[in-house]
């Protein structure tokens, strides 16, 4: 149990997936723990007001992104979020496409990351993604791997340029359809009204608009 704001929280529902479409400690795989909202920030898509809705569909943009960036590993990442804004009898804990997602329905985001690091049994295989300060700090000292959201974005953008081509990625794409990103296009028009805000949604959307 670990306790903030003079709350009790039980953790052992709240575990960082180890082992998920065929394992997460398999050579070469990653986990990631991201900080939700301070990558949009980052990202540029939090950067002025929101309309209505507007935090739910950056969310579900947002993890799409993290779907067809990370592809068969999704499993191996767990996004979390405040839990204000979220959506309607949200659970704290949810799944989509892979993804573990985490709503800090008892405290903040930072709080429950940093409880998570706490708590990780085998920290060197985690990578903490966030620009905030103290969530840095808490992963440093548990020596795990640490990430700014620029750094993590740009290694993403890396990973897309280099990831070979396969049978079945041609098949069926990681990334978003062509009727998704149309969707989203529209979904965004009160949030992605910057060319730079476009470009920091990926390729996939700014194809889209281009044609």
């Amino acid at each position: 149990m670990q306790r903030w704001d003079g709350g009790l929280f039980d953790f052992s529902s709240w575990a960082i997936p180890e082992t998920m479409d065929g394992g997460c400690f398999r050579e070469g795989v990653v986990r990631y723990l991201i900080d939700g909202y301070n990558l949009l920030h980052a990202m540029g898509v939090l950067g002025g007001k929101v309309g209505p809705g507007g935090l739910e569909r950056a969310r579900a943009a947002l993890l799409g992104r993290l779907c067809g960036d990370h592809g068969n590993d999704a499993g191996c990442v767990t996004v979390v979020f405040d839990a204000a804004g979220a959506p309607p009898h949200a659970s704290a804990i949810e799944h989509y496409r892979g993804l573990q997602i985490l709503y800090a329905v008892d405290g903040e985001a930072d709080d429950v990351i940093e409880d998570l690091i706490e708590c990780e049994a085998t920290p060197r295989h985690l990578t903490v993604v966030s620009d905030d300060r103290r969530l840095k700090q808490a992963g440093r000292r548990r020596r795990c791997s640490v990430l700014g959201c620029q750094a993590y974005l740009d290694a993403m953008e890396k990973r897309r340029r280099t990831k070979p081509p396969s049978v079945e990625a041609a098949a069926k794409p990681e990334g978003v359809s062509g009727d998704e990103a149309r969707h989203w296009l529209r979904e965004f028009a009160d949030l992605v009204n910057d060319p730079q805000v476009r470009e920091a949604l990926g390729p996939d959307f700014r194809d889209e608009n281009e044609k």
